[in-house]
């Protein structure tokens, strides 16, 4: 077995060496490591196109009944005012006392089911409103991959396609152009999806700016 020092003389220097590690800094349960490095990776959501997997990091946590938009909106400090289906926007709630617990993405699945993803703390605070409130809503927990006994095992699955040529890679992968998707409003930053079904595959496409 090569010690550290046999390694950082092949590179060359340290900084060679960590810059063109295969495996990131943080191996993550699920997650298959670096294809080659972050450079490269920069440089294709800039120029061409990148494929994120965001399926295994974060934590979800479905939300159903005839109380779920009351629940949200109530723990929620921005506005739900144009908040309908097929949209998604960032979820910001409080404490008792003012302080922000954090932040997650909310999609607006159908009529009373929303889903949420994000870190853990914002969706235990809804949890925990959930059983103690009196609303009429379920909720079910998936958890991150690192937190559970069957890391691959998730109940959807998340990617993002980013970059210039982002659709150019879905109209070769449909075999037809996608609809387009307007950037949302600066105001609400309110994400419009629209609906495709590969076979056995249900999926939702949305396309965004940045979360406000």
């Amino acid at each position: 077995m090569r010690s550290l020092e046999d390694v950082i003389q092949a590179a060359g220097n340290p900084v060679t060496m960590l810059r063109n590690l295969q495996s990131g800094p943080n191996v993550y349960p699920g997650v298959p490591p670096e294809f080659t490095n972050w450079r490269d990776e920069t440089q294709a959501w800039q120029k061409t196109c990148v494929l994120f997997n965001q399926s295994y990091h974060m934590a979800d946590l479905a939300v159903e009944g005839p109380d779920a938009l009351k629940l949200l909106s109530h723990l929620g400090v921005n506005s739900f005012a144009a908040f309908t289906v097929d949209k998604a926007k960032q979820f910001v709630p409080c404490s008792y006392d003012g302080y922000v617990i954090g932040d997650v993405i909310l999609f607006y699945l159908d009529p009373n089911q929303f889903n949420l993803v994000g870190r853990i703390p914002v969706l235990n605070w809804i949890r925990f409103h959930a059983a103690t409130g009196g609303y009429n809503v379920k909720v079910e927990l998936d958890e991150r991959s690192a937190a559970r006994r069957d890391p691959l095992n998730r109940r959807s699955y998340r990617f993002q396609l980013q970059g210039p040529n982002a659709l150019k890679v879905m109209e070769k992968m449909l075999g037809t152009r996608p609809p387009e998707l307007r950037s949302a409003p600066d105001s609400s930053r309110l994400v419009p999806a629209w609906k495709t079904t590969t076979p056995r595959v249900p999926s939702r496409i949305g396309r965004r700016s940045s979360w406000r």
